[in-house]
């Protein structure tokens, strides 16, 4: 029965991954605030959200990894080169969702604070100091707030959209 449940957590972690890398690839919006930079508006989350939310945090942070890796393989964004900052970030999300969504009914306050670790306490310091690490800010402090208030608005609608996804999925999910 183990090795069922292991298997069904692989198929499911490598269609997560699969899912990740099409959103973030292919899918996402872009817009430029004014004095700021590229700012990528997409489903990401919803992806790390769901699989910590499915699968825990271990798998969760596996295959947000896995996805980053591959994703720079098939599609390369940026820089165009692998760097490996970024798929920690990947990975820490992961495992911050799956250890506050896993297991648990939906809830709204439970997604805001999920998102939020994920956006300003994981995403927001770590992509200013790989910024920072690759030139393309001077200063961790000029990128963080340049980001700061544009991942602090988008932290509301995030939890939103993943409290609705979440609910219409509750059931469906459950009997995986």
């Amino acid at each position: 029965m183990k090795r069922s449940n292991e298997l069904r957590s692989l198929i499911l972690a490598a269609l997560f991954a699969g899912l990740d890398i099409v959103c973030t690839r292919l899918l996402p919006a872009y817009y430029l605030p004014p004095g700021t930079f590229l700012v990528r508006v997409g489903l990401q989350f919803l992806v790390f959200a769901l699989a910590g939310w499915t699968l825990g945090p271990g798998w969760a942070m596996g295959a947000a990894m896995v996805s980053d890796v591959v994703g720079v393989l098939i599609n390369p964004t940026g820089t165009g080169q692998f760097f490996p900052g970024y798929t920690l970030t990947a990975g820490l999300s992961g495992l911050a969702y799956g250890l506050i969504l896993h297991k648990r009914a939906p809830a709204f306050w439970r997604a805001v604070l999920s998102v939020a670790v994920h956006m300003l306490l994981i995403a927001l310091p770590l992509t200013s100091l790989w910024f920072q690490m690759q030139g393309t800010y001077p200063t961790f402090q000029a990128s963080f707030r340049l980001a700061l208030l544009w991942r602090a608005a988008l932290v509301l609608p995030y939890a939103l959209v993943l409290t609705a996804l979440q609910k219409a999925l509750n059931r469906p999910v459950g009997r995986l």
